[in-house]
């Protein structure tokens, strides 16, 4: 009996031991999925494998998964137009709402690795949450008594954070616009010609100019030749510093921010460049890589490889935009929406006029002013979500109630605008209606005086 009991404690001691050591092998390399506890959410899973790179301080409470939420997310929450801001909450006028739902907090609306639990935008809540707060609503507004609160964050109405454009006077505003403007554009990047009317007498460079061999063929600098660095006069060995040929991804994307600092800040903003981010714990991008097609949870392209970096869509000599623009999307990207651009009527537009018509770059990276320039905000998930952020770039184009009922439309959207929007959205019919009993009240105003 003393023979079995010292052989079952030695199994248990060896088994323990195994155990312990597979748990240090995943907390010291980068594969530490024995640790996750569930499936992270859509805007997360890149960097799931780094647990420090939210749990800072290991696995304490709120205020430190707070601090972590925002060293990510505190610029983009500061440039929106954020209707419900964490100090609203401090308001002690604000403290009974606390008590149901603790708004002060980004974990109290998004839990990661509550997968049975997650809808869209991360968000762990039941979708009528917005009812915790503004239960009287259908009293204050009569409009809204046959709405249910889960259709609140409907394209078109409320967003949580940021219903900047969706206000009742930007409605006003825009209401009785047509679905095609008179003079639809897309704005045009400025960069290079801004750059070229501050040095009016550069000229672009030649294949034969190219200061570094490099081992470079003919094709290659021609196509250097033939880019916006060549007539930049960017010559070769300003990217290929000691006449360096290989690069990891870390080092395209800092080499490129050399020169292109404000996309490389908007890149790894993004879920293309998210692990490139300076902003993550150190030495992320060497423990698990930088992200790769392949490891995206939607569709695509079977043979879609290698890592997410400037040169991916950009080739590095031609640094073609118009190439970046469509065919570097179509390479990765298989899901229903994109596999439908090139039967749609953007397509055809930008086919026939690329540096005006709309890409699914025009769309995904959008075109913003900074400085004084046009330029492109490479973080492709900065008006995806919610799609209503992408607003501003159908207003270059099309009214806003066109625009509105459009990104309503999720069959629509599968299929790439391929036709007009099945309905008008409704948020349009409640402010005419509000038009027109403001223009009553006032008119009953004026008799009554």
């Amino acid at each position: 009996m003393k023979s079995y009991q010292f052989k079952f404690w030695h199994y248990g001691l060896l088994l323990t031991l195994a155990v312990g050591s597979l748990a240090a092998y995943n907390l010291e390399v980068a594969d530490k999925s024995l640790f996750i506890t569930g499936e992270t959410s859509h805007g997360h899973h890149q960097i799931e494998l780094d647990c420090m790179s939210c749990h800072t301080d290991g696995f304490a409470g709120e205020e430190a998964m707070q601090q972590s939420c925002l060293n990510c997310h505190a610029e983009e929450l500061e440039l929106a137009d954020d209707s419900h801001p964490r100090k609203k909450f401090l308001d002690p006028r604000n403290a009974p709402l606390l008590e149901t739902l603790d708004a002060r907090q980004c974990v109290s609306c998004h839990t990661e690795h509550k997968p049975e639990i997650t809808r869209e935008m991360g968000v762990s809540l039941a979708g009528d949450f917005c009812f915790h707060c503004h239960s009287d609503i259908a009293q204050e507004r009569s409009s809204h008594r046959d709405f249910g609160f889960e259709t609140c964050a409907s394209a078109g109405c409320h967003n949580y954070h940021d219903n900047g454009t969706l206000y009742e006077d930007f409605l006003t505003d825009h209401e009785g616009q047509p679905d095609l403007l008179e003079n639809a554009h897309l704005p045009a990047r400025t960069a290079m010609q801004m750059w070229l009317r501050e040095h009016p007498h550069k000229q672009p460079l030649q294949p034969e100019q190219a200061d570094l061999d490099l081992n470079s063929t003919l094709e290659i600098r021609t196509a250097w030749a033939q880019s916006a660095h060549a007539r930049a006069t960017v010559n070769c060995s300003q990217c290929h510093i000691d006449n360096q040929q290989q690069f990891s991804s870390l080092e395209v994307v800092e080499q490129c921010a050399s020169c292109h600092s404000e996309q490389k800040k908007s890149f790894t903003q993004g879920k293309h460049g998210m692990r490139l981010s300076s902003k993550l714990s150190h030495g992320l991008v060497e423990r698990i890589g930088a992200m790769s097609p392949l490891q995206a949870r939607i569709p695509m392209q079977a043979d879609a490889s290698g890592e997410l970096n400037c040169t991916s869509c950009h080739d590095a000599h031609s640094v073609n935009v118009h190439y970046a623009a469509v065919e570097s999307c179509l390479g990765c990207h298989s899901d229903e929406h994109s596999l439908a651009y090139r039967d749609s009527p953007h397509f055809n537009i930008w086919e026939n006029n690329p540096k005006s018509g709309p890409s699914c770059a025009s769309c995904h990276l959008p075109r913003e002013t900074h400085a004084n320039q046009i330029v492109v905000n490479h973080n492709q998930n900065h008006n995806l979500r919610p799609n209503e952020k992408m607003l501003p770039v159908c207003l270059n184009c099309h009214g806003a109630e066109f625009s509105l009922a459009a990104l309503a439309d999720k069959k629509l959207i599968t299929q790439n605008f391929k036709h007009k929007p099945a309905k008008k959205h409704q948020t349009f019919d409640l402010i005419r209606d509000r038009i027109a009993r403001k223009s009553n009240n006032k008119k009953q105003q004026t008799k009554s005086q």
